[in-house]
């Protein structure tokens, strides 16, 4: 019983420390402006403050601004970027801001081996950290770039909440609104931002009616070697009880 006490410490301490509800600013370089969330005006923002959730933040020109997090975990942000503070659970994920233009790189601090269960939204996509260092950029058009540089991370659109892009360190991808993620490629490689994906139909008979086909579901492809435990492929796969970690990776036709 006296083993299992510090585990619990250490396991409830992130949410004790996150009941504070705020980040702290630990180095500005250049112009960056804060407005609270009572709508009072834009002010600069200095290094030691701190700001709370549903805050706005934007740097300017030639500016960068690191935020901390009580755990240990921190991002910084770059010049010409617009953010707003988050702090709310959604599943098992606890949203961390939302990126509404610039780019951010994430630093994610490790508790009992794991990544931080932590999510970033942006008017696009919905990223889930399952890696440790990853970086997001949203450029005027809201397309949404993710890159994993350590770890996993998982990709999503908004309003597609049934498929998902598990990202490998050294793995990126392109979330364009209204439609699913890109077949990630290497970090160094281009992203085809105009890309048109076919995607690849199965007629599913549906019993409620007379026997028509009524459902299309995607073909399976080689995205899935993203994901080798897979719930739904690979011989070796898992099931879980995860609703998140049971979602199907997106295909796409060879």
């Amino acid at each position: 019983m006296r083993k299992m006490l510090p585990v619990a410490v250490l396991l409830l301490l992130p949410a004790a420390l996150w009941a504070q509800g705020t980040l702290k600013v630990s180095s500005v370089s250049g112009p960056v402006q804060w407005r609270a969330v009572s709508n009072k005006p834009f002010s600069l923002l200095t290094p030691g403050k701190s700001v709370q959730v549903g805050d706005e933040v934007r740097t300017g020109p030639d500016a960068q601004l690191i935020l901390e997090v009580p755990d240990g975990s921190y991002m910084v942000v770059s010049e010409n970027s617009k953010l707003i503070v988050e702090d709310f659970w959604s599943g098992n994920l606890r949203s961390l801001m939302n990126l509404m233009a610039g780019r951010v790189r994430f630093y994610v601090q490790r508790l009992g081996g794991r990544p931080n269960p932590y999510r970033v939204t942006t008017p696009t996509a919905l990223i889930a950290v399952r890696g440790t260092t990853f970086e997001v950029y949203i450029d005027e058009a809201q397309f949404a770039e993710v890159r994993c540089l350590e770890g996993r991370v998982a990709v999503e659109t908004v309003g597609l909440p049934d498929r998902e892009v598990i990202l490998e360190a050294g793995r990126k991808t392109l979330v364009r609104p209204g439609e699913y993620p890109l077949p990630p490629v290497s970090n160094d490689a281009e992203l085809i931002k105009n890309r048109v994906i076919h995607l690849v139909k199965k007629n599913i008979p549906d019993t409620n009616t007379n026997g028509a086909p009524s459902a299309d579901v995607l073909a399976r492809d080689n995205d899935r070697r993203n994901r080798p435990s897979d719930p739904l492929s690979a011989p070796n796969s898992r099931s879980t009880s995860s609703t998140d970690r049971a979602k199907p990776t997106l295909n796409y036709p060879q």
